[in-house]
C-alpha cells in the first residue's frame, strides 16, 4: 500500500505540475499576443507616417515647379516681347502698343505695367527727351533721379491694372529696380528683383499694397547692340497666390518667402495649416526666380492628415488583439487536450518522424526547384546572361544610389545577316560566343545581360572616370575582333556598336539606358565596330530622324530631289565609258541631305521604292540622249522585295528609249540574302539584257561559293581596298585577290574610291580596266557631265 500511495501521490503530483504548465502557457500567449498586437499598431502607424511624408513631398515638388514654370512663362512673354521691339529699326511709341496689345493680366495675373527704359548719363537727358518725343511720346517729361550714375527712364508705358503709369520716370532711382537692371543688363537674360513695395503702391492704403516684383530683360537690335529694358511689374501676391490655392488641393498650407536682405519677406500665403501636426510633416523647398532664390515652407492641413488616418492602426489593434484572444483560448483548450493526449503521443511518434522526413525531402526538391525558377526568371536560357529582369533588379540596387557606375549598350552589327544567309543556329552561336566573351570580361559584382535580339548590356561599378568605362567597352571590341565565330569552313567575325553612359547623381535606370541608347545610336550611325560616350551636345538622333523622314516623303512631290552623274572612266585611255547615277536632296531648310543620313531612312519608311524608281526613269531617259555611255543605278534592299520590280524595270526602259544593255543594276552583297525573291528578279532582268553588279564588294558576308550561284557581271572594288594600295604587295593584296577573282568568273571589275593617279597606275597594273573617283571627276550634273562627254571621243560602250 506505501507504494500506491506514493504512485498515487506522483501521479498527483505530475498532474499539478502539467496543469500549472498549461496555465502558464496561457499566460505566456496572452502576453505575447497583447506585444505582438501593440508592435502591429505601431508598424501600422509608422506606415501612415511615411505615407503622409510621401504626400507631402510630392505637393512639395508641385508646388516649387508650378512656381518655377509661372515665373518662367512670364520671363518668356518678355524675351518674346523684347525680340520684336529689338527688330524695329526705328522704334516708336506706336510700335510699343502695336506690339504689346496682345498682352494683359487676364493671361498673365498680377502683372500691372509694361514699360520700355533706356539709360543715358545726366548730360543726354534733354537729348533724349527730344529724341523721344520725336518717336511718338509727345507729352513725355523726363524725370531725373538724384544720382551720380547713368539715368534709366521708362520712355513709353503701359498700364494694366487700371493705375496710370506715367513715362519719364527714373527707374535709377529705385534701388530695386536699378539692381534688376543692372543683372539684365549683364546677364543678358531674364532678371528678377527683390520683393519690395513700389513707390506706387507705397501711396495706396496699407491693407492694398502688397509686395511686388520687378521684370526686366534687355532689347538689343537685330545686330546685338543694346537698346533698352522692356520691365514688368508684377504683384507677388496676385502672381502666385492662385497658383499656391490651387495646386495645394486644400491638402497643404504654402508659404513663398523672399529671403534676400536682412529681413525675410512673405510673397504669398495659402491655407491654414493643421495646429497639432508632426514636425517631420513640414518641408522646405527653394524656388529659383532669375537670379535670386525664395523659400517655399509647406505644412500640411487638417484635410491631409484626415486622408492619410485612414483607421489602419485601430484596425490593426483590433484584429492583432481579438486573434492574440483567439489563441490564448485555443491554447487553453489545446493544454486541457494535452493531458488526454498524451497517451497517445508515443503511439503516434513513429509516425510522425516517417512525415516530418518524407516533408522535409519534399521541401528540399521545392527549394531546389525555386532556385531553378529564379535562374529562368533573372537569365537568359540562351547564353547564361541576366535577363531584362534581372538587369532591373540590379540598376534598382546601383543607379541614383552611386555615380561611380557606367552603362555598356552594345547591338552586334550585321547579326539579322548572320540569321538570313546562315541560319538561325549559327546566329544562336554567334550570341553564346559573345556572351562568354562578356563573362570573361566583367569582373565580380559587375553584370552582362542580354535584353533583346541582339542586345547585349555591361554594368560596370567601381568606375573612376568616364576614360576607364570607354576603355573597358574598346577591351570588349578588340576581345571580339579577335575571336571570330568559326562554322564549319566559314569565319564570321563578331562586330558591335557600343554606347556607353556614366552615372549621375539622382539618376534613374530609365535614363541611364536612355543616354547609353543615344550613344549607341551615335556609334552605328558614325559606323560600324564602335564606342560612343554619351555627351550632353548629343541628341536622339531617332526623332530627328523621324521628323526628316517626314520631310522626304514629300520631297519628291516638290521637286527636291535631283540626280548627278559620276563618270566610269576607261583608265587605259581616260575616257568616260559610263555613268553612275546618284540621288542628292535639296531640302528647302536644310540644304543639301547626304544619301548617307536620307537613303536609310527611306529603307526604313518604304519611300526607297518611289525614290528608286524617280533615279532609274531620269537616268535612262538622260542617257538615251547620250552616245557611247552606259548608266549605273543602285537598287536598294527594299526594292528588291517589290513583287513589280522586273515590270517596272521593263517599262521604263521602253518609255525612255534605252537598251537594256546600256543599263546596270547594281545591288549590295546584304540584298542577295533572300534566294527565292531577291535573286530570282535579278536572274529576270538579266535575261533582257540588264547588267548586275555587286556594289562595295568584301565588306559584306558573302562567301566564295555562294557568289557563284549568283547572278552577276560586274564587281564594284570598294573604295577602303582601293585606299590601301601603296605599290606594295601588303597594300594591293586584297584588290588583286578579287580581280583574280573576278577573271576567274569572268566577271568585270570596276574600282571605286580613286582619289590619286598613283592608285590608277597601280590598278592598271593588277588588271583593273575601269574605275571612278574624285580623280577623275566629282558627281556633275547633266549639263557638266555632257560637256565631259563631248571633249572626249565618243564610242559606241556596254558595261561587258
Amino acid at each position: 500500500m506505501p507504494t500506491d500511495q506514493a504512485g498515487v501521490r506522483w501521479a498527483s503530483c505530475g498532474l499539478n505540475r502539467r496543469r500549472w504548465s498549461g496555465v502558464a502557457l496561457v499566460v505566456v500567449v496572452a502576453l505575447l499576443g497583447c506585444g505582438i498586437s501593440w508592435f502591429a499598431a505601431g508598424n501600422a502607424r509608422a506606415a501612415e507616417q511615411r505615407y503622409a511624408a510621401q504626400l507631402m513631398d510630392r505637393y512639395t515638388s508641385d508646388l516649387s515647379r508650378a512656381i518655377t514654370t509661372q515665373v518662367q512663362r512670364y520671363g518668356d512673354t518678355l524675351a518674346d516681347v523684347s525680340i520684336a521691339l529689338g527688330a524695329q529699326t526705328d522704334l516708336t511709341a506706336g510700335d510699343f502698343t502695336w506690339i504689346t496689345n496682345r498682352i494683359s493680366n487676364r493671361h498673365l495675373p498680377g502683372a500691372t505695367s509694361l514699360g520700355f527704359v533706356v539709360s543715358t548719363p545726366g548730360t543726354g537727358v534733354a537729348a533724349l527727351q527730344s529724341y523721344w518725343r520725336s518717336r511718338g511720346a509727345a507729352d513725355l517729361a523726363l524725370r531725373p533721379a538724384a544720382t551720380a550714375g547713368e539715368h534709366a527712364f521708362a520712355v513709353f508705358t503701359r498700364s494694366f491694372d487700371g493705375v496710370p503709369v506715367a513715362a519719364g520716370t527714373d527707374l535709377a532711382g529705385d534701388p530695386e529696380a536699378a539692381e534688376t537692371l543692372r543683372e539684365a543688363y549683364s546677364d543678358g537674360g531674364f532678371a528678377v528683383s527683390r520683393a519690395y513695395v513700389t513707390p506706387a503702391d507705397q501711396a495706396r492704403p496699407a491693407a492694398a499694397q502688397q509686395l511686388s516684383f520687378l521684370f526686366a530683360v534687355p532689347v538689343a537690335r537685330i545686330g546685338g547692340a543694346f537698346r533698352g529694358w522692356l520691365t514688368m511689374g508684377v504683384h507677388g501676391r496676385d502672381l502666385l497666390a492662385e497658383t499656391l490655392r490651387t495646386r495645394g488641393h486644400g491638402a497643404v498650407t504654402a508659404v513663398l518667402e523672399d529671403p534676400t536682405g536682412d529681413v525675410h519677406q512673405t510673397i504669398a500665403t495659402s491655407g491654414q495649416a493643421a495646429p497639432d501636426h508632426a514636425a517631420a510633416l513640414d518641408r522646405v523647398a527653394t524656388v529659383t526666380a532669375g537670379s535670386h532664390t525664395w523659400k517655399l515652407w509647406v505644412n500640411p492641413t487638417d484635410q491631409l492628415l484626415k486622408e492619410t488616418d485612414r483607421g489602419i492602426v485601430r484596425t490593426t489593434f483590433a484584429v492583432a488583439l481579438t486573434i492574440a484572444l483567439l489563441l490564448t483560448t485555443l491554447v487553453a483548450l489545446l493544454t486541457g487536450a494535452r493531458n488526454r493526449a498524451m497517451g497517445k503521443v508515443d503511439a503516434a511518434t513513429s509516425a510522425l518522424r516517417g512525415d516530418i522526413e518524407r516533408r522535409q525531402q519534399v521541401e528540399t526538391r521545392l527549394r531546389e526547384r525555386e532556385l531553378e525558377l529564379e535562374q529562368m526568371a533573372l537569365h537568359d536560357p540562351l547564353t547564361g546572361l541576366a535577363n531584362r529582369a534581372g538587369l532591373d533588379a540590379r540598376l534598382a540596387q546601383a543607379v541614383g544610389r552611386r555615380t561611380d557606375i557606367a552603362l555598356l549598350l552594345i547591338d552586334l552589327d550585321g547579326f539579322k545577316l548572320v540569321n538570313d544567309l546562315h541560319g538561325h543556329a549559327a546566329g544562336d552561336a554567334m550570341l553564346t560566343e559573345f556572351a562568354q566573351i562578356l563573362l570573361a570580361g566583367v569582373r565580380t559584382g559587375d553584370v552582362a545581360a542580354r535584353i533583346g535580339g541582339d542586345e547585349f548590356v555591361v554594368l560596370i561599378t567601381g568606375v573612376p572616370d568616364p576614360d576607364h568605362a570607354v576603355a573597358a567597352a574598346q577591351r570588349i571590341l578588340a576581345t571580339a575582333a579577335a575571336a571570330p565565330v568559326h562554322l564549319g569552313q566559314e569565319v564570321l567575325p563578331v562586330r558591335a556598336s557600343i554606347g556607353v553612359a556614366t552615372g549621375r547623381a539622382g539618376d534613374t535606370p530609365k535614363e541611364l539606358l536612355r543616354r547609353a541608347d543615344i550613344a549607341m545610336y551615335q556609334a552605328k550611325h558614325l559606323g560600324k565596330h564602335g564606342v560612343q560616350l554619351h555627351d550632353p551636345a548629343m541628341t536622339d538622333r531617332r526623332a530627328a530622324d523621324a521628323r526628316l523622314g517626314e520631310d522626304l516623303a514629300g520631297a519628291l512631290d516638290r521637286g527636291e530631289l535631283h540626280v548627278l552623274y559620276q563618270p566610269l572612266v576607261d583608265l587605259a585611255s581616260g575616257r568616260p565609258v559610263g555613268a553612275e547615277a546618284l540621288v542628292r536632296w535639296q531640302h528647302p531648310r536644310l540644304g543639301v541631305v547626304s544619301p548617307a543620313r536620307f537613303i536609310p531612312i527611306a529603307e526604313r519608311s518604304g519611300t526607297i521604292a518611289d525614290i528608286g524608281m524617280f533615279v532609274l526613269e531620269t537616268a535612262c531617259r538622260q542617257v538615251a540622249g547620250w552616245d557611247g555611255v552606259y548608266v549605273s543605278v543602285n537598287v536598294s534592299p527594299r526594292q528588291l522585295q517589290e513583287e513589280t520590280l522586273v515590270t517596272d524595270v521593263l517599262d521604263v526602259l521602253a518609255r525612255t528609249g534605252l537598251a537594256p544593255d546600256r543599263l546596270v543594276l547594281e545591288i549590295t552583297e546584304s540584298a542577295l540574302v533572300d534566294e527565292s525573291a531577291g535573286i530570282a528578279k535579278l536572274r529576270a532582268l538579266r535575261d533582257h539584257g540588264i547588267h548586275v553588279a555587286i556594289d562595295d564588294f568584301g565588306t559584306g558576308y558573302s562567301s566564295l561559293h555562294y557568289l557563284t550561284r549568283l547572278p552577276v557581271d560586274i564587281l564594284k572594288i570598294d573604295r577602303s581596298f582601293v585606299a590601301e594600295l601603296n605599290g606594295t604587295p601588303e597594300g594591293s593584296g586584297i584588290t588583286e585577290a578579287i580581280l583574280r577573282l573576278s577573271q576567274v568568273l569572268h566577271l568585270t571589275t570596276v574600282a571605286e574610291g580613286i582619289e590619286t593617279a598613283e592608285q590608277a597606275a597601280e590598278l592598271q597594273l593588277l588588271g583593273c580596266a575601269i574605275g571612278q573617283g574624285y580623280l577623275f571627276a566629282r558627281p556633275l550634273p547633266p549639263a557638266r557631265f555632257l560637256e565631259l562627254l563631248v571633249s572626249s571621243v565618243p564610242q559606241p560602250s556596254s558595261p561587258s
